[in-house]
């Protein structure tokens, strides 16, 4: 038989609390989701299920629980802007509470430098830890489910979100659930079960035994804790991270030094801690979640039309069953085709059999060998100050189209190898060339020679775009010189 389907406590209304905080883990990379997820822009990013990114659907579920400023967004270096900007648009206080990682180091370290910034104000803070990446039907069930862990927090447990089960699958770890905390008491502990033990993937027939015994759940990795009971669990089996987390709380800075996060051991909370501790617990809950890991789990997330085909963007489908078509430039016509992937970006197509999108990982690679570029960046990148898409390139010349949002400017700065002209085509541009000072408006123009510093910025009310043809031996964005940036990107 399946596992039990849990009815959660019926918990009151959520309430915001001062003592409450989350922490969204945002800093993965991966290119399961390629061609639309690119090292440069991981599927966090992405508007997967909906018209929001998933960052952005995760940060909105948690706000009915925690006050915005208490909500800390663990993300890599590398994506920190384009983080900070998807949460300004939500609120301004979440902007304020982005932590950068300068390199990665797994889940432990990220979590255990958030909580440790979190203790040295709010020692007891009940706080709940979430991922970026995972979609979630029921938002009800999450809330109540957070409401029961947090009861269980309150008696010094890490308690553990355990996903109700759907299928045999083994591509998750598995959580098998013990006896209740509370017994037949009725309150939300009643809910909550001692974690008796952590399952690794498991190959098919193990999981179809877990779903025929049932008390097995899916590990989604949110779980809710205590702030100060966390820290010494931390350094009870993890004293080298709990030395450095607390080194880099004590310095209070938004991007992590670089050689006390290179000191720290790469390790999931699962390994590093969870695995090693006897006060686990389990809240089983089942609130239509997804990881969003490959082609075919959003296939079968989202809605189909009749012939069941899976439709996003610009797509023309006869005579044409179950497929996922989704393009993101262009139009995608199919004739009489059946159970494919076609994903359509503006410089890369994936073509496949649904059965086979587990496989993109050999694809991916092929093509990184090939077309490195392929697989970092997509044509129109993010930048703190804006965005830049490439719209032609050949030898000797790029041409790109910048937008600079209003009040936003980009770094002073210089080329070796290359010259651009650039020419308004809307909003109006404040343009330092040289020793000059410019204003210029639409249809009006200037030339950068090579060597010459320069810097744009957008002093008005609307977004500015302009078109820079850029010319020269080497085109390339490691050809700049920094010499002033209010972004703090590093010179050179």
């Amino acid at each position: 038989m399946n596992a039990p389907n849990v009815k959660m406590h019926p918990a009151a209304q959520p309430q915001v609390s001062a003592k409450r905080y989350a922490i969204v883990l945002a800093g993965g990379s991966g290119t399961r989701l390629w061609p639309l997820s690119r090292s440069s822009k991981p599927k966090q990013l992405l508007c997967l299920n909906g018209a929001e990114s998933l960052l952005q659907q995760t940060v909105r579920r948690v706000l009915p629980m925690v006050e915005a400023s208490h909500v800390v967004t663990v993300t890599s270096a590398e994506y920190r802007f384009e983080v900070a900007g998807q949460l300004l648009a939500l609120d301004a206080a979440l902007a304020g509470g982005v932590l950068a990682e300068p390199m990665g180091r797994n889940t432990l370290p990220a979590i255990a430098w958030a909580v440790a910034r979190i203790a040295r104000e709010t020692p007891d803070a009940l706080i709940g830890v979430f991922s970026s990446d995972h979609a979630v039907a029921n938002d009800d069930a999450f809330l109540r489910a957070w409401q029961s862990a947090e009861a269980a927090a309150k008696e010094g447990y890490v308690a553990l979100f355990g996903m109700q089960p759907t299928e045999a699958a083994t591509g998750y770890g598995y959580i098998q659930s013990g006896k209740p905390l509370a017994g037949a008491n009725s309150g939300p502990l009643s809910e909550v079960h001692q974690a008796a033990r952590f399952v690794e993937k498991p190959d098919l027939a193990t999981a179809q035994g877990y779903l025929t015994e049932g008390g097995y759940y899916w590990n989604g990795g949110m779980f809710v804790f205590r702030a100060d009971r966390f820290m010494e669990m931390v350094k009870q089996y993890q004293p080298q991270i709990f030395a450095a987390t607390q080194a880099l709380a004590e310095k209070n800075e938004a991007q992590a030094a670089a050689d006390v996060y290179a000191s720290m051991p790469d390790l999931s909370i699962d390994y590093g801690l969870l695995e090693l501790a006897d006060n686990v617990a389990v809240v089983p809950v089942d609130m239509g979640w997804s990881d969003l890991g490959s082609w075919e789990s959003i296939y079968q997330q989202r809605g189909k039309d009749a012939q069941g085909n899976m439709l996003e963007g610009d797509v023309l489908a006869i005579d044409s069953q179950d497929n996922l078509l989704w393009s993101e430039h262009g139009l995608v016509a199919t004739l009489g085709v059946a159970n494919l992937a076609v994903v359509q970006t503006r410089d890369a197509t994936l073509i496949c059999p649904r059965e086979r999108v587990q496989d993109l990982k050999q694809l991916v690679a092929a093509v990184k060998e090939s077309h490195a570029h392929l697989t970092e960046i997509h044509l129109t990148v993010t930048r703190p100050w804006g965005s830049y898409t490439i719209l032609e390139e050949g030898p000797g010349y790029k041409i790109k189209r910048i937008l600079v949002n209003p009040g936003a400017k980009l770094s002073m700065q210089m080329h070796y190898h290359r010259s651009e002209h650039w020419v308004v085509i809307d909003g109006t541009a404040r343009i330092t060339n040289g020793e000059q000072d410019i204003y210029l408006e639409e249809n009006q123009s200037t030339y950068i020679p090579k060597t010459n510093r320069h810097r744009l910025e957008n002093p008005g009310k609307v977004d500015l775009q302009i078109i820079e043809i850029q010319s020269g031996p080497y085109l390339e964005e490691d050809d700049i010189v920094r010499f002033d940036d209010v972004y703090g990107r590093i010179p050179g």
